[in-house]
């Protein structure tokens, strides 16, 4: 394990833990309510997802709680994120308040699995616009790109942070 160096001062793996903080709402009580069985959905819950919906225009959480055939996709990467991106929100956080190392690999798949998962979300909404004010569009991007740019930094930064342990590594070894 690294040596102790607090969360605040490593900035990227801080912006890393409080993404992964807040998202962990965001999912239990919006993404994951088209994956719930629908009499097991408590009313609060839908009246945020209506509240949401009529508030922002959303598209895909529109569609998928009216049970669009079309966005099987949608419901694929809902899916995705629960049995997934979600336990990483778990597992990366408690790597990276505790500075762990062995986290990297599984945010690099975190962050490329996210970052490419997101994007097809983005281009429906462009793709949808028509049907949004241009004030719910920003809303829409303003939500949705974050969840885009955040994990493909995270992706990014990870390979070089394993490219790095593993270019020290065969040092080390070449050394012995």
């Amino acid at each position: 394990m690294a040596a102790a160096v607090p969360l605040t001062s490593r900035p990227l793996d801080f912006v890393y833990f409080c993404f992964f903080l807040s998202h962990i709402p965001a999912s239990l009580l919006l993404d994951f309510q088209i994956l719930y069985p629908a009499q097991y959905v408590p009313s609060f819950l839908l009246d945020l997802r209506n509240w949401y919906i009529q508030f922002s225009a959303d598209p895909l959480i529109s569609g998928a709680a009216r049970g669009a055939g079309e966005l099987v996709w949608f419901r694929c990467f809902a899916w995705l994120e629960l049995l997934f991106q979600f336990p990483v929100f778990l597992l990366g956080m408690k790597g990276l308040w505790n500075n762990s190392r062995s986290i990297y690999v599984l945010l690099l798949a975190y962050g490329a699995s996210t970052a490419t998962t997101t994007l097809p979300c983005i281009l429906y909404i462009l793709k949808e616009k028509s049907q949004v004010t241009e004030a719910q569009l920003l809303i829409l991007l303003s939500s949705y790109i974050p969840f885009f740019l955040i994990p493909l930094t995270m992706a990014v930064d990870m390979t070089f942070r394993v490219h790095s342990k593993m270019l020290s590594s065969n040092g080390k070894a070449k050394a012995e």
